[in-house]
């Protein structure tokens, strides 16, 4: 089973308010997926910090969890 575009933006949507996030089907499996977020609640983290605070939304749809992500890549900015 895997996540669809619209499930995996409404999440962080929801997870992170304010945020905007447009994901990308990286290989066509809807399993790999490229995440472009824009928040103003990651000014003043650091790099890390941002992508930590990604995947630890993300982290029960990995492989730790249901294995519906494999793999993902990470884009964040605040504006």
């Amino acid at each position: 089973m895997t996540m669809q575009r619209l499930e995996i933006e409404n999440l962080v949507q929801a997870s992170l308010e304010g945020a905007v996030c447009t994901a990308n089907d990286l290989t066509g499996t809807s399993d790999h997926w490229g995440l472009s977020i824009k928040w103003a609640g990651f000014d003043g983290l650091s790099l890390l910090e941002q992508h930590r605070k990604v995947l630890d939304l993300l982290r029960p749809h990995m492989d730790e969890g249901s294995g519906e992500i494999h793999a993902v890549q990470i884009k964040t900015s605040t504006k």
